[in-house]
């Protein structure tokens, strides 16, 4: 993970920057309380209809389902001035209890998409284990895939369409998952087209997270 600040890397556990000396509490003292939002879609910028609500919540569903490990979740929201969408999104994704308290670091797989309807554009912010499994490139692919409803300011659109490549994004990432923790019999970690990690080689009973 690198500085929502300066772009610097930060570790797991970090209180804050060693570059900036950016810290959570330091955001806190200038947005205040954070908004108790729920998940999969938090409206809070109040742009989107009925239909565009339920079909971004359908398309999270989706993903979820077809990689149960993961847990995202889209707010609508106007960043507040002098603040970048990344420092906001950091900061919602860090206090807004969108995630459970025993998803934390490396037990984090969540997937954050904010769209600042202030810009427009949108940010994502993903969990600690998230972070091994998904390259940076594919997020970016989702992101871009959003842009041309973002440029609408049609948002419910833009969150499916990033939802939607992003589970492509997983599923081609997904093939290189068992050289990432170190198995080389790639065939018995995936079931291809379904998303779906199995394991026939029983020599170890450890689970892929």
């Amino acid at each position: 993970m690198r500085c929502p600040a300066c772009q610097q890397p930060l570790r797991e556990g970090d209180a804050a920057c060693a570059a900036c000396s950016l810290t959570l509490a330091s955001l806190d003292a200038h947005l205040g309380i954070p908004p108790q939002l729920t998940a999969p879609v938090a409206d809070m910028a109040k742009v989107l209809s009925l239909s565009a609500h339920r079909a971004l919540a359908e398309s999270v569903r989706a993903l979820e389902q077809r990689f149960p490990e993961v847990r995202a979740v889209v707010i609508t929201a106007a960043v507040p001035a002098n603040f970048t969408p990344e420092l906001y999104s950091f900061w919602l994704f860090n206090r807004t209890g969108l995630f459970s308290a025993v998803e934390k670091g490396g037990d984090n797989h969540g997937v954050m998409l904010l769209c600042d309807t202030e810009a427009p554009r949108c940010v994502a912010s993903i969990g600690y284990g998230l972070e091994p499994l998904l390259p940076s490139s594919a997020l970016e692919t989702a992101l871009t895939a959003a842009t041309s409803h973002l440029l609408k300011r049609n948002y419910g659109s833009a969150g499916t369409a990033f939802f939607r490549e992003l589970e492509r994004q997983l599923n081609q990432a997904s093939h290189n998952w068992p050289q990432t923790f170190g198995y080389s019999e790639t065939g018995t970690w995936f079931e291809s087209g379904t998303g779906t990690l199995i394991r026939t080689d029983t020599s170890t009973d450890e689970d892929l997270y």
